[in-house]
Formats: C-alpha cells, sequence, structure tokens
C-alpha cells in the first residue's frame, strides 16, 4: 500500500514528537512537511531517482527512506535537535537501489481454491 504526503507528513510530525497519537495536524504543520517532500521529489526526479508522478502515493518500497530525508529537512523547523540529516546521501542511494531492484517487496495475494 503506498502512502499519501499526507500520511508522510504525519508520520513525520509523529516521529519529530510533534503531533501526539489522537490529534490532527494544522495546515501550518503538514504544509511544512509537504513542501520540503515537493523540493526533494524534483530532486530525486532530476536524479531519474522517482518511479511515480508528483501526485501519486509514495511507494512503501522507497516511502521509509524519503520519511528519514524529510525528519533531517525538518526538524530544525520545529525546533527538533536534527539526527537524520547525515543519513541523507545514505538514503538516496537505498531509494535508487529500490528503485533498480527487479523485485517488488509487496505481498502477493493468495487464493486457495
Amino acid at each position: 500500500m503506498a502512502r499519501t504526503k499526507t500520511e508522510i507528513a504525519t508520520r513525520v510530525l509523529k516521529k519529530l514528537g510533534r503531533l501526539p497519537d489522537g490529534q490532527v495536524a494544522t495546515a501550518s504543520q503538514k504544509k511544512t512537511v509537504t513542501d520540503e517532500y515537493d523540493d526533494l521529489y524534483q530532486e530525486l526526479l532530476e536524479d531519474e531517482n522517482v518511479s511515480w508522478s508528483e501526485d501519486d502515493d509514495i511507494p512503501n518500497n522507497v516511502a521509509r527512506f524519503i520519511i528519514v530525508i524529510l525528519l533531517g529537512r525538518v526538524a530544525e523547523d520545529f525546533g527538533v535537535p536534527d539526527r537524520w540529516s547525515l543519513l541523507e546521501d545514505f538514503m538516496r542511494k537505498k531509494i535508487a537501489a529500490q528503485l533498480a531492484s527487479p523485485y517488488t517487496y509487496q505481498p502477493t495475494q493468495f487464493n486457495d481454491y
């Protein structure tokens, strides 16, 4: 199952400790993260490291790497010490590797007849 930009933003805010369970992110919080995602998407597109369009959901096999990159990019905006930005190059390599892999990591539907 792919993730929407809003789901990615919510996950980032939760990991930053800025969105307690059961609460909804403000429009401003979501915009900060989704704007940064849009910038990241353009960078990945220029590097030919995307397999989805800008308006599509983010594939699960790269979503976790995108979340880590976004954590590093927006931590300071939310007053959180940045522990993630040093991982950005590594995460970009992981995205490229996932997209180059001929294997999919999605569960296969099994029907027992």
